[in-house]
């Protein structure tokens, strides 16, 4: 540790033995200040308090800002604590970049899942003291890191993201605030950015029609399977976290469970999502995870159903024509 020392006008330190540099013209300067009496100390202190004012807010605006020299945005006092769920692989280059916009939320822990890395993304995350790394040597798919970090989670609202896509903490914001203010699953609304239907690729089609099915039609292609969203720490207790795997289930999971479920931003995810092999191209194999997820989704929610006795051939008759003439009208 630094051996600290206090040096006073007169040129003595506060031991009262000489300071470093007393006999010279600085230090005689000082010693003829603090001759000149109680007035000139006085006129002295007058002279100095902007200077000191000024030098206190300029502290109050560096407390203010992050470690990226951006202003802080700390979830309201009395809303919950949040945690920050970061799925990622090879993200090396955005990651840092990420971490320094989810810093300015002030969330009280960040867990980043790391599938199945060969880059430096590790050593690049634990460059953030607050960020909590889990390591998964093989890669098990982002929606599994979701589901493993939200069972580590310990905050009230979770914020989930993924590690290829930096998000301004302002728009991150909008999500949390959602959650923090009563709605249990906070989606990102994409509507906006979407072609029409009949311009729609096979994953927009499968989240309209599973809103459609669940009486969501409001939400249009907001689904669980896009990022950014958000959880009350009561929907992740009600969903399940391994439910969190497959997310079109957990969205018919919240929705048939009476949980408010509502759109809550809107980020362009479509236009920063980082193209690979396994994303690209009709067909591709990201696209038949999702129809997939999808299906099983559906199958659930249709066995429910019977067992609630809401599925009868008249309301599927009717289902059907409802279906066909939204499909028709857009």
């Amino acid at each position: 540790m630094m051996e600290q020392r206090e040096v006073s006008v007169s040129g003595h330190t506060s031991s009262g033995r000489p300071a470093a540099g007393s006999g010279s013209s600085k230090g005689r300067a000082a010693r003829r200040r603090a001759v000149r009496g109680p007035a000139a100390k006085r006129s002295a202190r007058r002279r100095s308090r902007p200077a000191a004012a000024a030098r206190g807010l300029s502290r109050s605006k560096r407390q203010r800002k992050s470690a990226s020299g951006q202003a802080a945005l700390p979830f309201p006092a009395g809303q919950g604590s949040l945690s920050v769920i970061i799925s990622a692989r090879n993200e090396e280059q955005t990651l840092p970049k990420l971490l320094e916009q989810v810093m300015r939320l002030k969330p009280q822990e960040i867990i980043v899942v790391l599938n199945g890395c060969s880059d430096r993304s590790f050593q690049r995350t634990r460059l953030c003291r607050q960020a909590t790394v889990i390591y998964i040597p093989e890669s098990a798919g982002h929606d599994v890191g979701r589901s493993v970090g939200a069972k580590l989670s310990r905050g009230d609202l979770l914020l989930f993201l993924d590690g290829d896509m930096v998000i301004p903490a302002g728009q991150l914001f909008s999500f949390v605030e959602a959650a923090g203010r009563g709605v249990d699953v906070a989606l990102n609304d994409l509507d906006p950015l979407l072609p029409p239907f009949g311009l729609s690729d096979a994953v927009t089609r499968c989240k309209l029609y599973l809103n459609q099915v669940l009486g969501r039609s409001d939400l249009g292609a907001s689904s669980m399977t896009a990022v950014p969203h958000a959880l009350s720490r009561r929907a992740l207790e009600q969903i399940g976290y391994r439910e969190l795997m497959v997310p079109p289930k957990a969205l018919a999971l919240s929705i048939m469970g009476g949980l408010r479920v509502e759109k809550a931003g809107m980020v362009n995810v479509i236009k920063h999502n980082r193209l690979r092999q396994g994303n690209t191209g009709a067909g591709n194999a990201m696209e038949q995870l999702i129809a997939g997820d999808h299906a099983e989704a559906l199958v659930w929610v249709i066995a429910q159903q019977r067992t609630r006795g809401q599925l009868s051939v008249e309301s599927l008759l009717e289902h059907r024509r409802q279906i066909a003439a939204w499909r028709n009208a857009l």
